[in-house]
């Protein structure tokens, strides 16, 4: 079987909701898993028993859907997920990464999970010049500048929104992750990256009904939820309340 119809095939389980059965019937027992060095398992056992602790605390699955798959070179293929769960307290759990997987012999023999990020697909450099020298023979010359500018508004306009779920963050809810996204906070990694001092100012700038909030524990979680380090995260925001 082809690359192309094994990263599919896996897929298509996967966006079945048959994560773990998936996973199962794909690696290779001596698969490891990361997100980086430091949330890492060595063989399929020890992955499988994560996926089985962290499947534990979803009481919905929501949505799950690939949006993107590319075949890198003759054993890496690179598939771009979001995955959408609500646990049993009716928390949001919202992961969208890129899974990368090396295959060994019609089986995955490493996934690295990155979290907020894309698949761009290149198109050929061919295609790329025919199309820009049909464009050029039909539009009328006075028209080429206006046309040039309304297409480039079109792709950034079309441009997939790299912002993360911040709701996934234990005491952020739907207005206060648009207050931190208009404040340039828009992505795990950036929540991350903050200080607590300075989320607070940006809450107390919006309004009172925002003040009572404690942002402590947000840039903790958001880089959990960054790296992937989905158990961790679950674990942590167990023991939080609002937050806190």
């Amino acid at each position: 079987m082809k690359l192309q119809q094994l990263v599919d095939a896996l897929d298509a389980q996967i966006t079945k909701g048959d994560i773990l059965g998936a996973f199962e019937a794909f690696a290779a027992d001596d698969c490891v898993t990361l997100s980086n060095e430091a949330d890492k398992t060595y063989f399929k056992a020890q992955k499988a028993e994560a996926l089985r602790w962290f499947l534990s605390h979803v009481a919905t699955t929501n949505r799950i859907e690939r949006f993107a798959v590319q075949v890198l070179n003759d054993t890496t293929t690179d598939s771009q997920f979001v995955f959408d769960f609500t646990d049993h307290y009716g928390r949001p759990m919202v992961y969208n990464e890129v899974i990368r997987r090396t295959w060994n012999n019609g089986k995955v023999t490493e996934e690295r999970y990155m979290m907020g990020q894309t698949i761009e697909v290149a198109k050929p450099a061919a295609a790329k010049k025919a199309t820009a020298t049909a464009k050029k023979s039909a539009e009328p010359a006075a028209d080429k500048k206006p046309a040039t500018k309304s297409a480039k508004t079109q792709v950034e306009q079309a441009a997939p929104v790299a912002a993360d779920d911040l709701t996934v963050v234990e005491g952020i809810g739907p207005k206060i992750a648009d207050i931190l996204k208009a404040a340039g906070i828009a992505t795990f990694a950036q929540l991350a990256a903050s200080k607590p001092a300075a989320i607070k100012t940006i809450l107390e700038a919006a309004g009172k009904r925002y003040q009572m909030h404690d942002p402590a524990t947000w840039p903790k979680q958001a880089a959990l939820a960054r790296d992937g380090k989905t158990a961790q995260l679950a674990k942590l925001q167990g023991e939080l309340k609002a937050g806190k």
